[in-house]
C-alpha cells in the first residue's frame, strides 16, 4: 500500500513538473515572439513594449483595410498616402486602420528586424536605442524605421505614451486605453487627450 502510494505521488510530480514545458510550446506564444506583435496567455506585445493587458492591446491592434471596397473619400485618401480620415476618425498605415491615434503613428514607420538594421553600425544603434542613424537618416523607435523627421518625433512622443499606458494598466484598463484613444475612463471619470490627463 505505502509503495503504491509513493508510486502514485510520484507520478504526481513528474507529470506536475511536465506542465510548463507543455505550456511553452503555445504555438500562440511562438508567433508572438516571432512576429514581434500579439496578444496571447495573458501577455503580448506591440510596437517592441511588452503588454500584460488584453484590452490595451486590442484597442492598440489594428484592423485589415482593403481600400478598393472602402466607400468613404476621406479613407480612400488617407489609404494612399498613410493618412488620417478626419471623418471616420482613423488613420491608415501600411493597409491597416487604426483608432488609436499612438499606435497609427507607430505603424506608419516600416518594421524592420535588428538583423537588418545591423548592415549599418548607425541604424544598429539606433534600433536598439529609439535613436536616428546620422549617416542614413532614418530614425527608429518600436523596431520601426521613420525616414520623415516629422513621422519619427511624433513616434517618439506616441511610444512614450504607450509605454505609460502600459504602466497605468495595472491599475486601471480602462484608463490604459483611454491614454492611448483620447478617451475617458468611466470608472475613474477621467478624461485623455495625447495621453495625458485632460483638463475638461
Amino acid at each position: 500500500m505505502i509503495r503504491t502510494l509513493v508510486s502514485l505521488l510520484c507520478t504526481v510530480v513528474i507529470v506536475g513538473a511536465a506542465t510548463p514545458a507543455v505550456a511553452g510550446d503555445c504555438k500562440g506564444c511562438k508567433k508572438v515572439a516571432k512576429r514581434g506583435e500579439g496578444f496571447c496567455c495573458d501577455k503580448g506585445k506591440a510596437f517592441g513594449v511588452d503588454l500584460s493587458s488584453k484590452k490595451l492591446y486590442t484597442a492598440l491592434a489594428g484592423k485589415p483595410m482593403n481600400a478598393d471596397k472602402v466607400k468613404c473619400p476621406g479613407c480612400k485618401t488617407a489609404a494612399k498616402d498613410n493618412g488620417r480620415c478626419d471623418h471616420c476618425n482613423i488613420g491608415i498605415a501600411h493597409g491597416r486602420a487604426y483608432h488609436s491615434a499612438v499606435s497609427y503613428q507607430l505603424a506608419k514607420g516600416t518594421p524592420v528586424t535588428a538583423e537588418k538594421a545591423a548592415g549599418c553600425s548607425g541604424c544598429k544603434t539606433a534600433h536598439k536605442s529609439n535613436g536616428r542613424c546620422a549617416e542614413c537618416k532614418v530614425g527608429f523607435v518600436g523596431g520601426r524605421m521613420f525616414k520623415e523627421t516629422d513621422d519619427y518625433k511624433a513616434a517618439l512622443v506616441a511610444h512614450k505614451t504607450l509605454q505609460a499606458a502600459t504602466e497605468q494598466a495595472e491599475k486601471c484598463e480602462t484608463c490604459a486605453v483611454a491614454m492611448v484613444t483620447d478617451g475617458e475612463c468611466e470608472h475613474c471619470k477621467l478624461k485623455f487627450k495625447d495621453g495625458k490627463k485632460s483638463k475638461g
